[in-house]
């Protein structure tokens, strides 16, 4: 893992010199900023409940956004044969374009931090909570950004890389809301293969190792994907 480092500089000035990048963020604060008006013109613990949910659809639809270029790109540039006769390895190249991404994620989570100022300013909310529901964010948005790294790695095309995220990220999320409301044997296993009852406990701040587990796994299956569907192209 000694060329990681590297690799991760590399995206890094990449995605911080990437106009779709400043877009997305700009977008996305316009946004949660609106959302967190409306939903804190109610009730502090009413906003402290919706804008999660807010924040969750927000980084649904950006996620494929912050991914869709980052192996595309590399493909329909021909860098990418360049990493691959370069003394890297798959599972480096795969891992530091993940940190890349989520260190961009991760800044857009802090950027709502003043949200939270806002709240302490209006009122005295309990900080528990609060920070549960910051740890799921992060969780989550590992898997999604690991989901969108491995379209990423299946097309040239940035646009169908884009869609084919959206569509997945859009059916995890369909599957937890039907799972939660359904009955039969399946119910169960669409309520956890589902992103939102497991952020759901984020948000009511609990931290509970089985939800924990749910995103981490998904997020190492996502990762193993994707360094498997990289190294299928070494052999075409």
């Amino acid at each position: 893992m000694r060329n990681v480092p590297a690799l991760f500089w590399r995206e890094i000035v990449s995605m911080f010199f990437t106009p779709l990048a400043y877009i997305v963020l700009t977008v996305f604060l316009f946004f949660s900023g609106f959302f967190f008006y409306w939903t804190a013109a109610d009730s502090l613990r009413a906003s402290l409940t919706d804008f999660s949910g807010v924040l969750t659809f927000l980084f649904l639809v950006a996620a494929p956004f912050l991914t869709m270029r980052l192996l595309s790109d590399e493909y329909r540039t021909g860098t990418i044969e360049t990493l691959m006769t370069a003394p890297v390895t798959d599972t480096e190249i795969v891992l530091a374009k993940f940190l890349g991404a989520m260190t961009f994620f991760t800044l857009m989570l802090l950027s709502t931090l003043v949200y939270v100022g806002v709240l302490a300013a209006l009122g005295d909310p309990e900080m528990g909570p609060i920070l549960a529901a910051y740890a799921g964010l992060f969780l989550m948005g590992a898997q999604f950004i690991a989901l969108g790294l491995f379209c990423s790695a299946l097309s040239p095309s940035q646009i169908v890389a884009g869609v084919l995220a959206l569509v997945l990220l859009l059916v995890i999320w369909v599957f937890g809301a039907a799972g939660t409301v359904m009955v039969g044997p399946f119910a169960p296993i669409m309520a956890y293969a589902g992103t939102l009852p497991h952020l759901e406990v984020f948000a009511n701040g609990r931290i509970a190792f089985r939800d924990a587990f749910y995103f981490v796994s998904f997020t190492c299956f996502w990762l193993f994907l994707t360094v498997r569907a990289l190294e299928s192209r070494r052999w075409r």
